[in-house]
């Protein structure tokens, strides 16, 4: 089965793609104090502490050798989900808090999680969280990779639909949109390791040097969003369900 495209123009040309980077992928994504539906989620006092904590214990994470970074991430606002699929099982995304973990190679996520570090972190987030997903991945296409040190907004967004080969081509058409309407210049689409589990075929990841407003303005007043990219996933039977997110800052190596 290949990709339908509705009302395509030549402006959305899939998205020239980079070689992946060879990291393993670590996405821990927890709901603790989600929204009711899309917007903005809570902010109390014992979440910036637990973001606090995290934090910390995200840098004993880092300083270990099969580590290359790992950041911690708190949401700005959960976006519309956008496009359609069937299925009743769909697992909403509506994670506030999210860790990702890159190791310098997929084979060492495994070590990682044998790590007290690591223990001590998903534990944390387990006892906060009323909903907590991890996906071990790795990065299966890529625009440009996603640095982690710049200000600005993030997004994670989690697809769900019965292709994962339709979907991935899918998404090249959705970075050339993103391209093209947002001036979006880097995306990763994470996919989970052969042998695990993941309520989602794939996670995708982005940054734009720009706020919660800009964003949501390049895309949502633009008529193709409504023409081209909403129609276009409904046809192709796949459901985004975004997230933006700021970053938690870190000391890094």
């Amino acid at each position: 089965m290949s990709v339908t495209l509705v009302h395509p123009r030549s402006k959305f040309a899939p998205a020239h793609l980079a070689e992946p980077p060879p990291s393993g992928y670590l996405h821990i994504a927890a709901a603790v104090e989600p929204p009711g539906g899309i917007g903005r989620p809570g902010h109390s006092r014992d979440k910036t502490h637990l973001l606090d904590l995290l934090r910390a214990e995200a840098e004993d994470l880092a300083s270990l050798g099969e580590v290359k970074r790992a950041s911690v991430y708190q949401a700005a606002a959960v976006a519309p989900t956008v496009g359609r699929h069937p299925s009743d099982t769909v697992h909403p995304a509506r994670y506030d808090v999210v860790v990702l973990v890159e190791t310098r190679t997929p084979q060492d996520i495994e070590l990682v999680q044998d790590t007290p570090a690591y223990r001590q972190l998903r534990r944390r987030l387990e006892q906060a969280a009323g909903d907590v997903h991890v996906m071990a991945a790795r990065c299966g296409k890529c625009v440009a990779d996603v640095g982690r040190s710049q200000e600005g907004l993030f997004q994670f967004s989690y697809f769900v639909g019965d292709d994962p080969e339709l979907i991935a081509e899918l998404w090249e058409h959705l970075a050339g949109w993103y391209a093209a309407e947002t001036g979006l210049d880097n995306s990763l689409l994470l996919q989970p390791l052969d042998g695990t589990t993941s309520d989602y075929c794939f996670v995708g990841h982005a940054h734009w040097n720009l706020s919660l407003a800009a964003v949501a303005l390049r895309q949502f007043t633009k008529p193709s969003f409504y023409r081209f990219l909403q129609p276009t996933l409904k046809e192709n039977r796949t459901t985004v369900m975004p997230v933006l997110y700021h970053l938690v800052r870190l000391r890094h190596r």
